[in-house]
């Protein structure tokens, strides 16, 4: 289940992060505005992929 969800999250986190880069050192103007979205992706995807499956494990009983 998990892994079935890994590669298109990774996919299209990263893809947008490396797509990001180029536009927040061109421009200073940018610059505040693409960190926001690279690091609220990256963090967004770390939730996603790690806190949520484990707080499920943690919370659910076992049967």
């Amino acid at each position: 289940m998990g892994s079935n969800r890994l590669r298109p999250i990774l996919t299209t986190t990263i893809t947008t992060i490396i797509g990001l880069i180029p536009l927040a050192l061109s421009d200073p103007m940018w610059f505040p505005l693409c960190m926001a979205i690279i690091f609220g992706l990256m963090s967004a995807t770390f939730i996603a992929l790690l806190v949520v499956p484990g707080l499920y494990l943690q919370l659910t009983p076992n049967k």
